[in-house]
């Protein structure tokens, strides 16, 4: 069994209720579905079944959070090749003031920290950090250590493009440790794109 029984219910219920609605080429039949999940990649396997244990407990969660079960529901059929990947890029909001954007940065260090060392975390945040001037004036330790702030420090737009591309490099950097870590950070309502199913033989 490729799925345990839960998650390929969840799966199930999924592709019948949005999956039909939403999908260039839906499917027709419960085979087809099971012969999709058959043939993805094992890492974009373990990526859907993180992503399916945490729309499983979102579920069962109350009160239940819809916006994030909808989110979450796009990222798998996404994931497994139903809806195109384009159709969820995240939409970024334009937030102005760098205290706003930390809670997504925290959030990563949290789910790297259950994986790997803190200095580990630390140093890669600053290996990963866009060659610029203004972001070596922030220090890392915002990013995992709740007790500090950042103030009340305005953005531009430049300074927010640069701050989601360093997020985006270091979920990416750190998935090559911990390949769920994409479907992790997905899961916890960071925005960063599930890894698109691969075209490869």
């Amino acid at each position: 069994m490729l799925l345990p029984p839960l998650l390929l219910d969840a799966l199930r219920d999924i592709c019948q209720r949005r999956g039909s609605a939403l999908a260039v080429s839906p499917l027709r039949s419960e085979n087809q579905l099971l012969l999709l999940v058959e043939t993805l990649p094992e890492a974009t396997r373990v990526t859907l079944e993180t992503l399916l244990m945490s729309y499983c407990r979102t579920r069962a969660s109350l009160p239940v959070n819809f916006a994030y079960l909808l989110a979450l529901e796009t990222a798998i059929l996404s994931l497994i090749g139903l809806i195109p990947s384009k159709s969820i890029s995240p939409e970024f909001p334009g937030w102005s003031k760098l205290q706003e954007y930390l809670p997504w940065f925290r959030k990563a260090s949290q789910i790297a920290q259950n994986h790997l060392d803190c200095a580990l975390v630390r140093n890669y945040w600053l290996i990963t950090r866009p060659t610029n001037p203004w972001l070596r004036t922030l220090r890392v330790e915002l990013f995992y250590n709740e007790q500090l702030t950042a103030g009340d420090r305005s953005l531009n737009a430049e300074q927010q493009n640069l701050l989601l591309r360093w997020l985006e490099q270091f979920v990416l950097y750190c998935s090559r440790l911990v390949p769920t870590f994409p479907a992790e950070a997905i899961a916890a309502g960071i925005p960063i794109p599930p890894q698109p199913r691969s075209t490869a033989a």
